[in-house]
């Protein structure tokens, strides 16, 4: 799901509607309540986060906004939207963990690109850290086959291992074999 964060609802609206035909669901929020709600929530993906959500154009409440959202979900792809776009701006948003900045007009195209490939990069990450959480099993597996080599012979599944064999009990009692 794409979380769309905007003041203006005619705003939320197309952004929502680029962010069907694109295949994804999206949640509307006008509120930083509202949002942080949606935030928490595992199943928001991206969020388009305008930086002006009250008719200042500083685009500070935006960038408040935007560490809010790091505290909570630091994996979680930003895009920031504003009218008044300036390089320091734009800037200071990279700088608290946004990953991209489009202005008002945006071009439909160019913000379909972006969801795409924020949410793609996202979904890689993910899928790669799993698979680094899964060190464990793979040195589980590992001890395992050494020991079977062995014919149950500790001492020889250790030196196979590299190892001691005072490190092999403990990964042993560890993994419960």
């Amino acid at each position: 799901m794409i979380l769309i964060i905007d003041d203006d609802r005619a705003v939320r609206l197309s952004i929502g509607l680029v962010a069907r035909r694109c295949g994804y669901e999206y949640a509307e929020a006008a509120t930083e309540r509202d949002a942080l709600d949606y935030v928490r929530r595992p199943d928001v993906r991206l969020v388009v986060l305008d930086m002006n959500l009250t008719l200042s154009s500083t685009g500070t409440q935006g960038i408040e906004m935007l560490r809010k959202i790091k505290v909570l979900r630091p994996e979680l792809p930003v895009i920031l939207l504003t009218a008044w776009g300036t390089i320091p701006l734009a800037v200071e948003g990279m700088k608290y963990g946004a990953s991209d900045f489009i202005t008002k007009p945006w071009d439909n195209a160019d913000l379909r690109s972006k969801m795409k490939k924020l949410i793609a990069d996202a979904d890689h990450s993910i899928a790669e850290s799993q698979r680094i959480e899964s060190l464990e099993s793979v040195e589980r597996d590992a001890i395992i086959h050494a020991i079977e080599l062995s014919d149950g012979n500790l001492s020889v599944a250790a030196q196979k291992l590299g190892i001691t064999r005072q490190a092999l009990y403990r990964r042993i009692e560890k993994y419960g074999l």
